[in-house]
């Protein structure tokens, strides 16, 4: 069965586990609480994420991420109902096309496809889904 991933750091696991679900975030480029998913096999480009430093945010390599945070990921069986794809999410939400548009050329440039986004604009309960985490680059599931 084809699953879909929420990829994410592995400093962030333990307010997860805690949490006991998936909480929906906002993003600043759609204005509304999902979680996002990817088709992506491997890492979802997006998903990594400028670090801070003293003096700017630094756009990092995935194995720059990776060795600092640490990766993790959550499967959900793509045929699941709640998802919604990323023309879906842009209806909803109203996104604008030019605003996609400019969202998913950004997204390009960092090695995204937009096909692969999928989304669920609700809390997702942790034990609908499988874990796992990235040992160097073997991905090993969790019990």
């Amino acid at each position: 069965m084809r699953r879909l991933h929420h990829y994410s750091a592995l400093t962030r696991l333990p307010q997860m586990l805690n949490s006991g679900h998936l909480l929906p975030i906002m993003n600043g480029y759609v204005e509304a609480p999902l979680v996002w998913f990817s088709a992506h096999p491997f890492w979802e480009p997006t998903a990594t994420k400028p670090y801070r430093t003293d003096n700017a945010l630094v756009n990092l390599k995935f194995w720059e991420y990776r060795d600092l945070f640490g990766c993790i990921r959550f499967a959900l069986p793509a045929d699941d109902s709640r998802l919604m794809t990323w023309r879906e999410v842009c209806q909803q939400v109203g996104l604008s096309r030019v605003d996609r548009r400019k969202l998913e050329a950004a997204a390009r440039k960092r090695g995204g496809d937009p096909k692969q986004w999928f989304a669920v604009p609700a809390a997702i309960p942790l034990a609908d889904m499988s874990l796992e985490i990235l040992s160097i680059n073997e991905w090993r599931t969790v019990s």
